[in-house]
């Protein structure tokens, strides 16, 4: 464990309070429900086809998510440092994973434009899913991360289209949920952990040692 980066403690405080802003405006203003209501109306009938693309798509985010599970199961057995990764990974799960349900389930949508209402902020599925790729992220060697990056934020680009085209949910459930996941990341990235050991332990180059770090 090395010192703690209070940069990335003070971008998660930054990404919480702007995801307060976003549900505020969003949700309990009425120009902020009707426009949140008609950019997701809008998106399912720019889209054409692309609803029955979005609804392929979204039945492949379990697996995928799954096998992303079973990935860092995987990153966790062949890590030197088991007890401090399998603790990132908890939080990184299971944190933006249960604070998502408990929102949805305790925040309040009033009924100011008229409009069928439902609290549905922010959204569990693109939740579940940037928490997966994120832990995938965390707990992967640092050589192997942009491979994990490119893929992840296909993966993520992709579920948030789709559960707005699909009428799931409104942008604004979905930019929660990026925002909830990315303050849960950026707190978790801030207290780093060594995953891999170096070649050469005692005559080891600083810099080296350095990058090594998570």
């Amino acid at each position: 464990m090395t010192r703690v980066e209070p940069r990335r403690l003070v971008a998660a405080l930054a990404l919480l309070n702007l995801g307060v802003v976003v549900y505020y405006l969003g949700v309990l203003t009425t120009v902020g429900q009707t426009v949140d209501q008609e950019l997701m109306v809008s998106a399912e009938t720019l889209s054409g086809d692309l609803v029955d693309v979005c609804a392929e798509f979204v039945d492949l985010v379990a697996p995928v998510s799954a096998a992303g599970a079973v990935l860092v199961a995987f990153l966790i057995m062949f890590s030197n440092n088991r007890i401090a990764l399998t603790l990132r990974v908890g939080i990184m799960t299971l944190g933006p994973i249960a604070t998502a349900w408990i929102l949805k389930y305790s925040l309040d949508r009033p009924n100011l434009d008229g409009l069928v209402q439902h609290n549905s902020f922010p959204s569990g599925t693109l939740t579940c899913v940037t928490a997966v790729v994120c832990t995938v992220y965390l707990a992967t060697a640092r050589p192997w991360r942009i491979v994990v990056a490119i893929n992840g934020a296909l993966l993520v680009l992709g579920t948030a289209v789709s559960v707005v085209v699909l009428k799931w949910h409104r942008p604004s459930d979905a930019l929660g949920a990026l925002l909830l996941v990315g303050c849960y990341a950026l707190a978790v990235s801030a207290f780093p952990i060594r995953i891999s050991d170096p070649r050469h332990s005692t005559l080891a180059d600083p810099d080296n040692e350095r990058l090594a770090q998570v």
